[in-house]
């Protein structure tokens, strides 16, 4: 664990989140009141901006995964994910997400979607939950693999729209890596817990590598998410060698 603290430690005193992290937001929604927009509008700064809408929106739903309207604009707007329509089937599955978070236990069909419901419990609950997506996952994954971590397991990644990240798949270089433990079908954590531990990590982690025992976890997921198509993305396309041995 010491040496994924000391990689991840590097990458937060090189990458200033405030000027690093770009995720812009509209906040033209009926959603939020006229002094919650001032009060959001106030903040120039891209990062500082997240930041507060992170606070806004916890106070706002009081742990309530049942204020629909607020859960699909931070899904479909926030998160720009415009394929997680508004409909039955889907407020029905936020509904079974929130009552399997407390049981700590995911369904695969729940899980097949948590790149959406995710951002929702990142938002409601941000002390103990982050967002789970092909960004984050990628990043984690890869410092796990680069660090020699053989105590902690890999974490299955959704599928994503990031271009850079759909073109090299890192699922497929941990597989080639690990091809004793692939065969034995223990190199991923199972969907039913991927998402628990991985939130239990970044928690743990994030004291560490911002020296801070009060600080937030998704201080460290914005940095994970910040550096997947950058610096991730760089180390792995000139770290990486693969020899195919030719037939004799």
């Amino acid at each position: 664990m010491i040496l994924l603290i000391d990689r991840l430690k590097q990458y937060k005193t090189t990458v200033k989140l405030d000027e690093r992290f770009s995720y812009l937001f509209d906040i033209k929604t009926t959603s939020f009141s006229d002094s919650e927009k001032h009060e959001l509008n106030k903040e120039v700064n891209t990062f500082n901006r997240n930041l507060k809408l992170k606070e806004l929106i916890k106070e706002k739903a009081n742990g309530s995964y049942e204020l629909t309207d607020l859960n699909f604009w931070i899904v479909n707007d926030w998160g720009g994910i415009r394929t997680f329509k508004r409909n039955e089937k889907n407020e029905k599955k936020i509904k079974a997400f929130s009552t399997q978070l407390l049981k700590s236990k995911l369904s695969k069909d729940t899980f097949d979607t948590i790149s959406s419901l995710s951002k929702i419990s990142s938002f409601i609950d941000p002390e103990n939950y982050v967002i789970y997506d092909s960004r984050v996952i990628y990043a984690i994954n890869w410092i796990i693999m680069t660090s020699k971590q053989t105590d902690i397991k890999y974490f299955p990644m959704p599928t994503g729209r990031n271009k850079k990240i759909v073109d090299f798949d890192i699922n497929t270089l941990i597989r080639l890596k690990h091809l004793d433990n692939y065969h034995q079908g223990q190199l991923f954590y199972s969907y039913k817990d991927a998402y628990f531990e991985f939130c239990k990590l970044i928690k743990n982690l994030s004291k560490s590598v911002f020296d801070d025992q009060t600080i937030k976890p998704y201080y460290l997921e914005m940095l994970l998410f910040t550096i997947a198509d950058n610096e991730i993305y760089n180390e792995l396309t000139t770290q990486t060698k693969i020899e195919i041995k030719p037939n004799r």
